[in-house]
């Protein structure tokens, strides 16, 4: 039992991580704005310079490489869709709609997932379980702030379509994670996205190269800690504690996105976003405890 609280734990932690990872993209992402960067080049330059850093660590490792053609074709089409349509989705939604009322209907993800992973993976639904998915839903909400005018349905509809196909490319990647080595899942979702990003963003003339080092940092910033180390830790973890709970402890990515918005861009931070921050974080901690107790009356 010790050892397998100990793996969840692990579980939790890189998953955690990956949530850090994430959440200093939109902190990355303004400075490369700042810089005179476009969407569709940080995009494409993201993807590049991450697939060069994991095809790197598959050789220093002395990785194997080699797959069978159909799980390339699956990683490839995880790598589109998760950040490829994703993305436009997202994007999108943020041109028509406050990002504040994008984000929180992309959150509904883990709802989705938790729901997708019971009907096509039997993953129990536990009462604890939906408890943090409302408490942590609460959490966003009073963390990013909610505002109901002027809404665009188009908008709306983007940011909807975002959730579903997140929500089935953390399921879909699942079912892969567990027989496929983690890094190689990592390695070619991030090629793929890379080599249909970098053509779009060629076709489309849309290519504009940092002419500062806020750019360049920026941008590797944004390769390194929010795309390499952000996704290898999600799928390491997820192999471990299971699609629902990886998702639901993701909904820390706000939270730190609020915090790090207030050190470093001197955002301000009201004291019900806090309190929205310590909502997400109890529900993280509570969906730990039953994972434990889950645990726990398996051994016994």
């Amino acid at each position: 039992m010790g050892q397998a609280l100990h793996n969840r734990k692990l579980g939790t932690l890189l998953i955690i991580i990956s949530a850090t990872g994430f959440a200093f993209l939109a902190i990355f992402v303004k400075y490369a704005y700042a810089a005179g960067l476009n969407t569709l080049t940080m995009l494409s330059i993201r993807f590049l310079i991450a697939a060069v850093i994991m095809w790197v660590i598959v050789w220093a490792r002395k990785e194997n490489p080699r797959i069978d053609r159909k799980k390339i074709v699956q990683l490839a089409m995880l790598g589109v869709m998760g950040y490829g349509v994703m993305s436009g989705f997202y994007f999108n939604a943020v041109n028509l709609v406050p990002a504040a009322i994008a984000s929180i209907i992309l959150y509904t993800y883990p709802l989705l997932v938790t729901l997708l992973a019971a009907w096509m993976f039997k993953e129990a639904i536990t009462r604890t379980k939906l408890l943090s998915l409302v408490i942590s839903s609460l959490g966003l909400v009073m963390v990013v702030g909610v505002a109901f005018d002027g809404l665009n349905p188009k908008g709306l509809l983007y940011a909807a379509m975002a959730a579903v196909v997140y929500s089935l490319y953390i399921v879909y990647s699942n079912k892969l994670v567990g027989r496929v080595n983690p890094m190689l899942v990592t390695t070619y979702v991030i090629t793929s996205a890379a080599v249909v990003l970098t053509l779009i963003t060629l076709v489309s003339g849309s290519v504009v190269l940092p002419t500062g080092s806020q750019g360049w940092w920026s941008l590797l910033g944004i390769a390194v800690f929010s795309t390499v180390i952000a996704i290898l830790t999600f799928f390491q973890g997820m192999s471990i504690v299971g699609p629902s709970q990886a998702s639901i402890i993701s909904t820390l990515e706000p939270v730190v996105t609020a915090l790090a918005a207030f050190l470093l861009l001197a955002e301000k931070v009201s004291v019900t976003q806090f309190l929205g921050g310590l909502l997400v974080i109890g529900a993280v901690i509570l969906i730990q405890k039953d994972e434990e107790v889950i645990v726990s009356e398996q051994k016994g």
